[in-house]
């Protein structure tokens, strides 16, 4: 939106006031105006943010337009928004906050915090009160202001009632009555002045004091921003919450707004003295993780002394500097606490890795991408050299020379679960493609590794699936996409003998054809050139092995007989059709009521793939207005099961399928009346209005619409007064095509019907006509 299209308030608007925040600006300077809420006022300028408006969600290209409407210079509204952005170090968002990179959680947007003995001293709105890390004023000292003391709501940003009043308290004329002023707030005391102003300064929408706090850092941080330091404050005093004393890993910072409520201003007292007070200041912060020690019975060392403070050395959020001030303050501190007779694990550091032969756990896992549980139960199997300390807890070195042909083994492993889910076959006949050496199985120690009985290596997995794909051969785009392999299949005697026909399609005895490639199920992607000579080969091979059908059926092969998903299996036991069993961490079903299941019912996937329709609710629908219901529901039309009979009975009765109607193009962009009383008598029946609208051309709404008109007034819409009307137009024309649409109006309206000359100008050329060269009316070609 241009200037010239920005009107700006007559009302004299207020200067901003230095430290102010972007809202509290708006919200006094509407609150001279007769707008009674925020967003109205900021949509004047064209500012609509989707959520609640913030310096955030409000972005450097509408500063010109919300300078003009209310009269400030360009700069004060920029200097106040919070645009997004990235740490230099780090691809964590941030927050631009007066030239202060923050984390974006930091930020509040919704809610407004105030101090009453502020506001009684000027009644403006303070940016740093935004902060959620800082619960207090840094002026007076007082514990912000966070919900009404009269009404209990939260101080929010949605009507303009001025910083120093509740929005929600009001008077019957809409007028504010709660002052917020009259309800003042704790003082917080501060054991160390020096620590807490550093920790505001660093944040302070000031330059001036952002700079001067400064003269306070230490040597080692001489070239940390402000940033930088700002979020090592954080994560040091975020590892000193109470509520986290007793964890043994590194803790994170606080995410959201709630989780800011247990973040008091002592701990940000504490970890600004780690900061700059040297090594007494360090101790003096670990000192307090050392009283809980007691908590941490599950780690040793360094863990177990300072708890998730030894966990910051491994943040890559942290600036490097930082990192390395924190692994030089924790070397310094062990060193001063040596008489503790402590046993200690060597503390990370940011300094490159030892190039030995002999690494730890976590190195190993960096250098060869291995998991470290992975790791650990290789040690367990004792197949590997490993080195440790005479303590149980101790550190494990390993050789990497001697790990490294494992872990590149290990990253092409593939447990058994995995491998069938790929190939989609049953875990024995897995074990049949690996005799047949179609598939690599992968033994020790790896296996162990896994955690898995069996372990197969997943490029030979993966293999025949590409192999498939490169032997077949383009699909006739004729076909139809249920001549697939898995319904092909189901014209053999169960089992099916998958092992064999993929040994049979990678041999090239059976050749197949590509019908599309996505999905995990590659049986629907191809289907067999020749039906009949993929039967007569497979049941060549089941005479050649005959298998003897077992009583009970894994979860797979129930779901290839009823034509299923795997995971709709339990679906149907549940409801009773089935009779399973546990064996082991499986689940098997009893073969015979599978195959009874099987005969006596249908199941939706294969209903869509016999049936005209595309869609579920489609075919249940059309069901049901020819009186057949579903003989059990999960739930409300959700995994229906119909009888078998019912289904075949009605099947021939369904209407023809999209692919087998002839589509006649439409030469008028209207719909005659004929065709809408056909459509709704169609709706009538039981199909849907998408399925309608596909067979006529047209979209579902109008079809929706058609229908909602005959519902109210007994007929659908004509099309037009000059439906009906169409051949004698076009005969008129044909026999005088010189004359001018507004003549031929003139005349028609006398003769025929009155209607509009826009109409029948729209008509005409509806129609398909326009002039030539010669000014003649001529079809298009």
């Amino acid at each position: 939106m241009s200037d010239l299209k920005i009107r700006p308030f007559a009302a004299d608007m207020p200067e901003p006031i230095e430290g102010e925040s972007l809202l509290g600006l708006f919200g006094r300077a509407l609150e001279r105006t007769a707008i009674d809420r925020l967003k109205r006022g900021l949509a004047l300028a064209g500012v609509q943010p989707a959520g609640n408006p913030s310096g955030v969600s409000i972005s450097e290209k509408q500063a010109d337009a919300l300078a003009v409407l209310f009269k400030v210079d360009r700069e004060d509204i920029v200097r106040r928004l919070h645009p997004r952005g990235r740490f230099d170090h780090h691809s964590t968002e941030t927050i631009d906050f007066f030239g202060t990179k923050l984390r974006t959680q930091y930020l509040e947007t919704i809610f407004r915090r105030v101090s009453p003995r502020a506001l009684a001293l000027s009644p403006y709105h303070r940016a740093i009160w935004d902060l959620r890390p800082l619960c207090f004023d840094p002026t007076t000292r007082e514990r912000l202001l966070v919900t009404c003391p009269v009404c209990g709501e939260k101080l929010r940003w949605w009507f303009v009632r001025g910083p120093t009043y509740c929005e929600v308290c009001v008077t019957d004329r809409g007028f504010p009555k709660t002052d917020l002023r009259d309800y003042p707030q704790p003082i917080l005391e501060f054991g160390d002045e020096e620590a807490i102003d550093f920790v505001v300064g660093l944040v302070d929408p000031d330059s001036g004091k952002r700079e001067a706090v400064r003269r306070l850092l230490p040597a080692a941080l001489g070239n940390a921003s402000n940033s930088d330091i700002f979020d090592a404050v954080i994560s040091i005093a975020s590892c000193l919450r109470p509520e986290i004393s007793g964890k043994t890993v590194f803790v994170g910072r606080p995410l959201r707004a709630g989780h800011f409520d247990g973040f008091t201003s002592d701990l940000l007292e504490v970890a600004g003295r780690m900061i700059i007070g040297g090594r007494d200041g360090f101790a003096a912060g670990t000192a307090k993780l050392r009283a809980h020690m007691s908590e941490r019975k599950k780690t040793h060392g360094l863990f177990a002394e300072v708890g998730p403070l030894a966990g910051t050395v491994n943040d890559r959020s942290l600036a490097p500097v930082i990192r390395a001030f924190l692994v030089e303050g924790l070397q310094k501190d062990l060193t001063d606490t040596s008489e503790l007779g402590l046993v200690r694990k060597r503390l990370g550091t940011v300094k490159p890795k030892s190039h030995g032969p002999w690494l730890n756990i976590q190195e190993i896992h960096e250098l060869f991408g291995v998991s470290k549980h992975a790791l650990q139960r290789l040690v367990a199997t004792g197949m590997v050299e490993a080195r440790r300390a005479d303590i149980e807890l101790s550190p494990v070195l390993m050789n990497r020379d001697e790990i490294a042909p494992l872990a590149a083994l290990y990253k092409d492993a593939m447990d058994e679960n995995r491998a069938k889910a790929v190939l989609r076959v049953s875990i024995a006949e897995l074990h049949e493609l690996a005799d047949r050496r179609l598939v690599e199985r992968i033994e020790e120690p790896v296996k162990s590794m896994l955690d898995s009985k069996t372990v197969y290596r997943a490029s030979s997995v993966n293999a025949i699936i590409m192999a498939i794909k490169e032997r077949a051969l383009p699909a006739d785009p004729s076909r139809s996409i249920a001549d697939h392999l898995w319904n092909a299949a189901r014209r053999l005697c169960p089992p099916v003998p998958w092992p064999a026909i993929i040994e049979l399609i990678l041999s090239g005895n059976i050749r197949v054809e590509l019908l599309r490639d996505d999905g995990n199920e590659w049986r629907k992607w191809v289907a067999p050139v020749d039906v009949e000579d993929f039967v007569t080969l497979v049941r060549l091979e089941q005479a050649k092995r005959p298998a003897v059908p077992s009583a009970w059926m894994t979860r797979s092969q129930a779901a290839e007989m009823l034509n299923i998903a795997e995971s709709s299996v339990w679906k149907v036991a549940r409801a009773g059709f089935l009779l399973s069993k546990r064996e082991s961490r499986n689940t098997v079903y009893k073969r015979s009521d599978v195959a009874t299941t099987a005969r006596k019912y249908i199941f939706l996937p294969e209903m869509l793939e016999r049936s005209p329709f595309n869609v579920a609710h489609e075919v249940g629908r059309w069901l049901r207005s020819v009186g057949i219901e579903p003989i059990s529901e999960w739930s409300k039309s959700v995994f229906p099961i119909y009888d078998r009979a019912s289904f075949e009975r009605v099947l021939p009765s369904m209407p023809s399928a999209l692919k087998e109607i002839n589509l006649q193009g439409r030469t008028l962009k209207r719909v005659s009346t004929d065709v809408k009383r056909k459509a709704v008598d169609q709706i009538k029946t039981g199909l849907s209005p998408y399925f309608v609208s596909r067979r006529l051309g047209v979209s579902a709404k109008a079809v929706t619409k058609w229908v909602a008109h005959f519902d109210e007034y007994g007929d659908v819409q004509p099309a037009g007064k000059l439906e009906g009307h169409e051949d004698y137009i076009r005969s008129a024309i044909e026999a005088n095509p010189s004359i001018s649409v507004h003549a031929f109006w003139q005349a028609f309206k006398k003769d025929r019907v009155e209607v509009s000359y826009t109409i029948m100008s729209k008509f005409v050329a509806d129609l398909g006509y326009q002039r030539d060269a010669a000014g003649r009316l001529v079809l298009k070609q």
